[in-house]
C-alpha cells in the first residue's frame, strides 16, 4: 500500500498554494516554499491532503486547520497537524509538518516596495501556476543497442526545476504512464526542454532526441 500524495493550501475557500506531487511515499518530503498575502489572521489556513491517480478522481487522504492567530508574529514556527477525515474524526490519517513564518503586511510592502500593489498578490504566491505533466508512452523510437532496442528515458526542464523518467528496458515503444508537476514562475519563461536518452550501463548514455 502506498500513495502519491500532493497538498492544497485554501484560505476562504479560495485555493492558494498547491505542493507537487511525490510518487509512491507514505512519508513525503516536498521542501517547498511559498508567500501567501493575508487579509484576515483570524482566518484558519486549510489544508488538504490527496492521492493523485492517473486518470480518476484524485482521493482525500485528509485535512487539517492551522489557527494563524496562534503564531507569533516575525517568528519562524515549526508546526505538527493532525490529519482527519470530518467523516470518520476518530481515524488517524497520519500528520503533516509545516514550518510558518507570519509577518505583517507593513514589512511585506518593505520587500516588496519596488512592485506596484496591484501585483502584490499575484508576486506574493512566488509562482502562477502549476503545469501537470502526463509522460504516457514512446512510439518507434530509435535504436541505440546492438540488439536493435533501445533502453529510453525522458528528461523534463523548466528553469531550475528538473525530472527523469524511469527507465524502460529493451523497447523501442516504451509504456511510462507517469504524472509530475512543475510550478510556473513568473519570472521565467514558460517553456519545458524535453530529452529522450538511451540508458548504457558502463558508459555514457546515447542521446536519442
Amino acid at each position: 500500500g502506498t500513495s502519491d500524495p500532493y497538498v492544497k493550501f485554501k484560505l476562504g475557500g479560495k485555493e492558494v498554494f498547491r505542493s507537487k506531487t511525490i510518487h509512491k511515499n507514505l512519508n513525503p518530503v516536498w521542501e517547498e516554499k511559498t508567500c501567501i498575502l493575508i487579509d484576515n489572521p483570524r482566518e484558519p489556513l486549510y489544508i488538504k491532503v490527496f492521492d493523485y491517480d492517473f486518470g480518476l478522481q484524485d482521493d482525500f487522504i485528509g485535512s487539517a486547520f492551522l489557527n494563524l492567530t496562534s503564531l507569533e508574529l516575525n517568528r519562524q514556527t515549526d508546526v505538527t497537524l493532525s490529519l482527519k477525515d470530518p467523516h470518520y474524526p476518530d481515524h488517524d490519517l497520519g500528520n503533516i509538518l509545516l514550518s510558518v513564518l507570519l509577518a505583517p503586511r507593513e514589512e511585506q510592502r518593505e520587500v516588496t516596495q519596488s512592485l506596484r500593489l496591484s501585483d502584490l498578490h499575484r508576486k506574493s504566491q512566488l509562482w502562477r501556476g502549476i503545469v501537470s505533466v502526463t509522460l504516457i508512452e514512446g512510439r518507434e523510437l530509435k535504436a541505440m543497442d546492438a540488439n536493435g532496442l533501445s533502453d529510453p528515458y525522458v528528461k523534463f526542464r523548466l528553469g531550475h526545476q528538473k525530472y527523469k523518467s524511469k527507465i524502460v528496458p529493451k523497447t523501442l515503444n516504451p509504456q511510462w504512464r507517469e504524472q509530475f508537476d512543475f510550478h510556473l514562475y513568473e519570472e521565467r519563461g514558460g517553456i519545458i526542454d524535453i530529452t529522450v536518452w538511451d540508458k548504457d550501463a558502463g558508459k555514457k548514455d546515447d542521446f536519442i532526441g
